[in-house]
């Protein structure tokens, strides 16, 4: 995937009643800058409209065609306008442009996802058509798919200009925003990032009070968000630990460590048919055994807690691999160190109690689980089912974000919000129980489908914050900042579940393609 860009800026101008702009011409180099260190888009790949301060109508449509001539399925379109706008028109030199008509024929560009950057007077006042639907073929072919939209201010607002900078203000914005080295995670930059700095910086500049109130426009129907890998990312890899003995087989050792605490759970196989005694005497081996293991999270976390001895350990144990995949246990253990409050991790429970000196949880639920196993439902059906139940919650849960957005461009009252999304709340809320209420997947699809129930949970979320049931939990300003970064985290949730299926279907040539009726559309810690 490339990016491909075509800014344009108009310094001068020839139509009666609109003034030269000297500081566009700023703007469109300012802009070419922050795209390649930002964004590090190729500089042939940034088409100028305007260098010379001119752009005419001919100018600017051989310029719209060189985007269109030049760029595939597969690339990314930034279209960049600076200069003179009206109500919903957008000045050239020589003539005047339905903005409306320029957003449809970039919408309408082959490219993958489009992005237009409209930083002019009453920018705010067009529109885009709608979050995509039908059914989702794959995650992949959805996520990052579409065209947004950001613009400098509303529809009756004026966009002005930062003199010590000489740059346009909106522009000024955006060049830092792509320029922040503060909004790569795991070697990207989401679009999502960008947006939410802008704001900040457009709030900021508004609380100073230097010149005309500008607030940012942001539309999209992004099917989630769009992803700039902009630096070179290794994951980290956290340590596999796998052993067998006569009685027992280790089987994963996963890393829960909490801020000073170096936490580790034991995923731990039977070979037979075990009482409680034993399993107490199999604890306090482990227990000594991985002591000083180096499991870690992420680095952060091994630069810490490197060298240093567990201060709890967890075993968690079944009798077969089903057991571990599934995370169905007969029981667990618990041991602390004398650094941790052992009167809370020993408590007294129904189903607990200590057997030769371990700390031990009986799971009563073990056998019902298992036997769920059984429940009736092809491989193939539960991938239909699963992915009808996800598909809408999709289409569901990107409209109330479309909603959300209207609410923070400042179109939309809270009261008004409220009153739309608890519109989609009954049928987000009614998908995700019957998700849940699925069969256990076989092994090789317990991983997808959890990432499945994993990205139902986070759009169920979306409806909880301006629910009406449950204002009197957070003030304007939490219910906000948790509706942000809750729909970051459905962000995030599309973009693995879109590289699992990817890499599920290429390790094991298993579909987990489209559905086939038409009429559907598309930490082991315990507490």
């Amino acid at each position: 995937m490339a990016i491909k860009a075509l800014l344009v800026a108009v310094s001068e101008y020839k139509v009666t009643g609109c003034s030269d702009l000297p500081l566009c011409k700023n703007d469109l180099y300012a802009m070419q800058n922050a795209l390649i260190k930002g964004l590090k888009v190729k500089l042939n790949d940034i088409y100028l409209c305007g260098d010379r301060g001119n752009v005419n109508k001919v100018d600017f449509l051989a310029g719209i065609n060189k985007i269109i001539e030049n760029s595939t399925e597969e690339d990314t379109v930034i279209f960049y306008f600076s200069g003179h706008g009206g109500e919903n028109i957008l000045a050239l030199t020589d003539v005047l442009i339905e903005l409306q008509e320029v957003i449809n024929l970039i919408e309408n560009v082959k490219a993958k996802n489009k992005v237009i950057l409209l930083d002019c007077c009453h920018a705010g006042g067009f529109e885009i058509t709608n979050t995509q639907v039908g059914i989702i073929d794959s995650i992949e072919k959805f996520l990052g798919v579409g065209c947004a939209v950001l613009a400098s201010c509303g529809a009756e607002e004026v966009s002005g200009f930062n003199t010590e900078r000489r740059l346009s203000l909106y522009t000024s914005f955006l060049c830092d925003a792509l320029t922040n080295k503060m909004l790569i995670r795991e070697g990207r930059k989401t679009l999502e990032a960008i947006v939410e700095a802008v704001c900040q910086y457009a709030n900021a500049w508004n609380r100073r009070g230097k010149g005309n109130i500008q607030r940012p426009i942001f539309r999209s129907n992004v099917g989630g968000t769009i992803f700039f890998d902009v630096e070179h990312y290794k994951p980290y890899q956290v340590a596999q630990v796998y052993e067998e003995t006569d009685k027992y087989i280790i089987y994963e050792v996963e890393p829960v460590h909490h801020g000073q605490a170096k936490r580790l759970a034991v995923k731990v196989i039977l070979r037979y048919q075990s009482s409680l005694e034993q399993v107490a005497e199999i604890a306090d081996e482990i227990q000594c055994k991985i002591l000083y293991y180096e499991v870690h999270q992420n680095q952060r976390a091994e630069a810490y807690h490197r060298g240093k001895p567990a201060n709890i350990v967890w075993c968690y144990f079944g009798y077969d691999e089903d057991d571990m995949v599934n995370s169905n246990f007969i029981c667990h253990t618990t041991w602390v160190d004398d650094s941790q409050d052992k009167l809370h991790w020993y408590r007294q429970r129904k189903h607990s109690c200590f057997i030769n000196e371990v700390y031990i949880s009986e799971h009563e639920s073990y056998e019902l689980i298992k036997s769920m196993k059984t429940e009736k439902m092809t491989k193939d059906e539960l991938i239909r089912v699963t992915k009808k139940y996800t598909d809408e919650m999709i289409r569901l849960g990107e409209q109330c974000i479309c909603i959300y957005r209207e609410y923070v461009n400042g179109t939309m009252s809270e009261e008004e919000l409220i009153r739309q999304i608890g519109l989609f709340n009954k049928q987000i809320s009614r998908l995700y129980f019957k998700q849940g209420e699925l069969p256990i997947p076989p092994n090789e699809l317990n991983e997808w489908a959890q990432a499945h129930v994993n990205i139902a949970g986070t759009i169920h979320d979306l409806t909880l914050f301006y629910n009406k049931n449950n204002l009197d939990k957070w003030t304007s300003q939490n219910r906000s900042w948790l509706m942000t970064n809750t729909i970051k985290r459905y962000q995030d949730d599309l973009k693995r579940l879109a590289e699992l299926e990817k890499r599920i279907a290429r390790e094991s040539k298993l579909s987990l393609g489209g559905l086939s009726s038409q009429g559907d559309r598309h930490s082991l810690e315990p507490c």
